[in-house]
């Protein structure tokens, strides 16, 4: 069972795709390219059929910059509401929140805490803005603790 500590979940959605942004940009520019290419000369039927390939590859980069950019807005908003709860953990049990390790990288029903060995289970109310923790014990000890990559 893995264990994730505040400093992996604090950095865990600050992932940038920046290859995205950088094929966005060039097929735009040989899209706009391509289209003064035509412009200049319209008999020459093989920059219209190259406005419409690269017409499509801006959508489809678009749209995968879009879903991207979605899903990373969802991540921040998941991390933040984890680092109050750490951070409101951490003053209920006064401990340092870098002591904290949860099973979760996000809020969820029944998700476990260790707070320097001992374990807890944690149960929220239904808009996760509550919640309740009582001592627990594992099955199995055998724990993975995933810390902030270096």
């Amino acid at each position: 069972m893995s264990f994730y500590t505040y400093d992996y979940i604090a950095a865990h959605s600050q992932f940038g795709n920046n290859v995205w942004y950088v094929l966005s940009f060039l097929a735009l520019a040989a899209l706009l390219f391509v289209s003064v290419k035509y412009l200049r000369n319209r008999l020459v039927t093989r920059y219209r059929d190259l406005i419409v390939i690269l017409f499509l590859a801006v959508a489809f980069l678009g749209g995968v910059q879009y879903s991207d950019y979605s899903r990373t807005k969802s991540d921040v908003e998941a991390t933040s509401r984890m680092a109050a709860f750490l951070h409101s953990l951490s003053e209920d049990v006064d401990v340092p929140v870098r002591e904290i390790r949860t099973n979760s990288t996000y809020l969820k029903q029944g998700m476990l805490v260790d707070v320097q060995g001992t374990f807890y289970a944690v149960t929220f109310n239904a808009d996760f803005t509550s919640f309740q923790y009582e001592q627990t014990h594992l099955l199995s000890r055998d724990v993975k603790i995933v810390d902030k990559e270096d």
